[in-house]
C-alpha cells in the first residue's frame, strides 16, 4: 500500500525553512526574555530585633516576598504551556519521571471503533526541558484485506473487504519538549520524532521515520480562559495531535497551523477548543485502514501536493476522577475530507498531576 516515498524537495520549499528558522529563533531567545523579566536581585529583609525564631520566620516571608517581587516562583506555581498531549501531568510540571497508561476507544465514519492502549513515560529535567516516550498499541481496529476468488467465467478477481484486527502496533513517538515563561505569555517548543513500528501495510504507520516541530503560545485572560496559537511544521499530522488517531497516514512536508482556547471548569475540569490547518507544501503520500477512507476510497498518492490537507476543529474535556485518573472525551471534525471522529479514554497517572494555583 506505501509502494512510493515523497520527493526530496524537503529542504527547498521556502515555507518549511521559514517555519524551521522561525522556531530555531524563537527557541534561541526565550531563555533571554525569561531572564530580562527578573531583577538583579531578590529584596533584602532588614535586621530585627527579636528571637532567633522570630529572625528565621521574617527572613524566610522577607524572601519570599523578594521573590515574587524579582518575578520568579517555584516550580509547582508556573503554568505550563504545551501543544495537546493528553491530560494534565502526563509531562510532570516538576523535576522527575512519571508513567501513564492511556486507553482509549473512538469511532470515526471512516473505519468504524477502534481501541487503543498507549503506555508512556516522561521525565522532566528541570523547568525548561522534557522528555517522553509513547508506545501505541491497537487492541482492536478495522483494516483492508484483500483475498482472491474465482469468478463463474474461471478467472481470478481480486476482492477487498474489511476484518477487524487485534493487538497491532502504531508508531513510536519521542517528543522533546523546551518550555520557558517570559513575562506576556508562557511558550513550548516540542519536537517529535516518530518511529517507524507501526504496520504501514495496514496504513498504521509511517513505514518510515517521521518529525514534527511545533510552536506553542499562549497567555491567560483571567482564571478562566487561555487563548493559545501554534505554528511549525511536520511531515505526519498525526504526530501533532495524540489525541485522535486518524484513519490515514499522510507522509510528506505540511505547515501546521493551529488556534484556540483553554476553559477552565468548577471541580478542575478543563475544556479546549481548536480550529487547526494542515497546508502542505511538498508531495505527499496518503494511506488509508480502509476502503471509505480519505476522499472516500483507499488511496497511495504520488505526485500531488495538496492530497494530504486537512482542516478542521478538534473538542476536548478533561475530567479527573480523582488525583490518579481522568476520565476524556473528544470530538474532531475534518471539514475537508468530512470525516467524523468521537471517543472516550481513561488515562492513570502513576504520579498525579501537580496543581499550578496559576495555571489556567
Amino acid at each position: 500500500m506505501f509502494g512510493v516515498q515523497v520527493r526530496p524537495l524537503f529542504w527547498s520549499a521556502v515555507p518549511f525553512r521559514a517555519l524551521l528558522l522561525l522556531s530555531l529563533g524563537i527557541l534561541a531567545i526565550m531563555p533571554i526574555a525569561a531572564q530580562a523579566q527578573q531583577s538583579p536581585a531578590p529584596v533584602a529583609h532588614p535586621k530585627l530585633v527579636s528571637s532567633k525564631d522570630d529572625d528565621k520566620e521574617s527572613a524566610a516571608l522577607f524572601d519570599q516576598l523578594g521573590a515574587i517581587a524579582a518575578g520568579t516562583s517555584s516550580p509547582e506555581l508556573i503554568s505550563t504551556a504545551s501543544a495537546d498531549v493528553g491530560p494534565a501531568g502526563i509531562i510532570p510540571l516538576t523535576k522527575g519521571f512519571n508513567a501513564s497508561l492511556a486507553t482509549t476507544s473512538q469511532h470515526d465514519s471512516a473505519d468504524g471503533w477502534s481501541s487503543l492502549l498507549s503506555p508512556d513515560v516522561a521525565y522532566r529535567f528541570n523547568d525548561h526541558f522534557s522528555l517522553n516516550l509513547d508506545v501505541p498499541v491497537y487492541l482492536y481496529i478495522n483494516v483492508v484485506t484483500t483475498t482472491k476468488k474465482k469468478t463463474a467465467q474461471g478467472t481470478t478477481a481480486t476482492v477487498s473487504g474489511l476484518a477487524t484486527r487485534h493487538l497491532l502496533m502504531g508508531d513510536t513517538t519521542l517528543t522533546g519538549g523546551f518550555d520557558a515563561h517570559p513575562r506576556w505569555f508562557d511558550y513550548n517548543l516540542t519536537g517529535t520524532l516518530g518511529l517507524p513500528t507501526g504496520d504501514d501495510a495496514d496504513g498504521l504507520g509511517a513505514g518510515q521515520a517521521t518529525y514534527a516541530f511545533i510552536n506553542h503560545f499562549e497567555h491567560p485572560l483571567g482564571d478562566i480562559f487561555t487563548p493559545d496559537i501554534e505554528l511549525g511544521v511536520d511531515d505526519n499530522p498525526n504526530l501533532t495531535n495524540s489525541r485522535v488517531r486518524k484513519s490515514y497516514e499522510v507522509v510528506g512536508p505540511s505547515a501546521h497551523f493551529q488556534a484556540g482556547v483553554d476553559v477552565s471548569l468548577p471541580w478542575k475540569m478543563e475544556f479546549e477548543t481548536d480550529a487547526y490547518e494542515e497546508l502542505p507544501i511538498g508531495t505527499q503520500t496518503v494511506t488509508s485502514t480502509t476502503t471509505k477512507g480519505k476522499k472516500g476510497k483507499q488511496v497511495t498518492t504520488t505526485t500531488q501536493e495538496s492530497v494530504g490537507e486537512d482542516n478542521g476543529f478538534t473538542n476536548a474535556l478533561d475530567i479527573p476522577l480523582n488525583r490518579h485518573i481522568t476520565l476524556s472525551g473528544f470530538y474532531n471534525r475534518s471539514l475537508r475530507n468530512k470525516i467524523d471522529t468521537a471517543g472516550f479514554s481513561l488515562t492513570f497517572l502513576l504520579r498525579p498531576a501537580t496543581q499550578a494555583t496559576n495555571a489556567k
